[in-house]
């Protein structure tokens, strides 16, 4: 069975957009809904590149709900989506993706924290779920992957920006109320080549 390393979309290979959310009443990390506010992370890019040269298959899981709780055209989802395997090197079958919105459709289950993109993933590729690894910057991540099987997760901690988010310090919070524990928590991507050199996952 081959082994997968399944990386989040926005805030984790994409670079964050921010927004002001008038619910929340504060600058908020928002996805990317159009192609200009897309902007590949180069250290995610340099990640995707070494796995490439080891035995995983690198895969995209990405819950992507306003698409349907606004109403956005998917030729825009398209768009994106193509542009970022353009960017990386991947097939559109390496990009899953939950366009469902609670409140909006039928109660799905494979919007994260359920594990359902990484179960479709897995019966398409014939995956190893056991020995694949993920890298995410949101509790959901972390327990989708574990829910899914996934033992090697990695949580990429967001920085705190003056003016623009507070990072993803609620998702820090979520998980020590769940008590999910990642195996590792980062602060940059770029270190998730270390983490698989360290556990000699050579060439």
């Amino acid at each position: 069975m081959k082994k997968a390393f399944f990386f989040d979309r926005d805030g984790t290979i994409n670079e964050p957009v921010y927004k002001f959310d008038k619910e929340h009443k504060k600058m908020m990390d928002c996805a990317a809904v159009k192609l200009s506010e897309l902007k590949i992370n180069e250290n995610a890019k340099k990640v995707i590149d070494h796995i490439k040269t080891l035995d995983f298959i690198p895969i995209v899981i990405t819950n992507q709900p306003d698409f349907l709780k606004y109403n956005l055209p998917l030729k825009d989802y398209e768009e994106i989506t193509s542009k970022i395997c353009s960017e990386l090197g991947l097939q559109r079958a390496q990009v899953f993706e939950c366009l469902h919105k609670e409140g909006f459709s039928l109660p799905c289950n494979c919007r994260k924290p359920l594990p359902g993109l990484f179960l479709m993933a897995k019966g398409m590729f014939k995956l190893d779920l056991k020995n694949s690894w993920l890298v995410g910057d949101s509790w959901k991540d972390i327990q989708a992957a574990e829910l899914a099987g996934v033992k090697n997760t990695i949580f990429l901690e967001e920085k705190k920006e003056e003016g623009k988010a507070e990072g993803n310090e609620e998702s820090i919070e979520k998980m020590n109320s769940m008590n999910l524990k990642p195996r590792y928590i980062i602060k940059e991507i770029s270190e998730v080549i270390s983490i698989l050199k360290n556990q000699n996952i050579q060439e």
